[in-house]
């Protein structure tokens, strides 16, 4: 009994030392700091669809963003009121496994959340904090130096009513929007912690199928 209580003791802190693949899901976050310093880096705001092209698929920081970047955006930052409630979902993989574009690949739904619906300091543009904590990205092995390659994407629920990628991409008259593929530049399950923050996150705005 006693070797039992042992082994399961040790594998217990391994798990916590070693824990499975994690990320903070947060696309404004640590916003001021250094990027390819640990925790990472994060400040990319969503923004809605341009009044003057509303079909433009555009991505990238902006000269506020964190990489800074040149794109501009002639939307506004995205939130949700009492007329747009807009899903937010995190997709991963493990790095080494990754195939596809932007557009179209192979990688898993880890997270869900919505926009926030504050606009006050710098939430405007920014995802609410997940109500089910940070995503776990399960083809990571633990304890190893794996990373993982993640894209965000977001669309208008209609209330609600549009639940899930495959119900926007039935429905051309959606407005939606994705990141770019990007790789987290950090293990995802070694010490120290909390996990990494999603640095090479980039701005998007919404868009509608032409």
């Amino acid at each position: 009994m006693k070797k039992i209580l042992l082994v399961s003791a040790a594998l217990m802190l391994a798990h916590v030392a070693f824990p499975q693949g994690q990320v903070v899901f947060d696309n404004i976050i640590n916003a001021a700091g250094q990027p390819g310093v640990f925790p990472g880096a994060v400040r990319a705001p969503f923004y809605s669809q341009d009044p003057t092209c509303p079909t433009c698929i555009k991505q990238g920081n902006t000269s506020t963003g964190n990489p800074v970047g040149s794109t501009v955006y002639n939307g506004s930052l995205l939130f949700n009121d009492s007329s747009h409630s807009y899903t937010v979902t995190l997709r991963a993989r493990n790095s080494t496994t990754v195939t596809g574009t932007d557009a179209q690949n192979n990688l898993n739904l880890v997270g869900v959340t919505t926009m926030r619906t504050s606009t006050s300091g710098g939430n405007a543009g920014r995802t609410a904090t997940p109500p089910a904590g940070n995503p776990v990205v399960n083809d990571v092995v633990p304890g190893s130096t794996d990373r993982g390659t993640f894209q965000v994407r977001v669309w208008d629920s209609r209330g609600g009513t549009i639940t899930t990628w495959d119900q926007v991409l039935l429905d051309n008259t959606i407005a939606r929007g994705y990141s770019t593929l990007f790789t987290v530049p950090y293990s995802l399950t070694t010490t120290p912690n909390p996990p990494p923050n999603l640095e090479g996150l980039l701005s998007f705005q919404l868009f509608q199928v032409p």
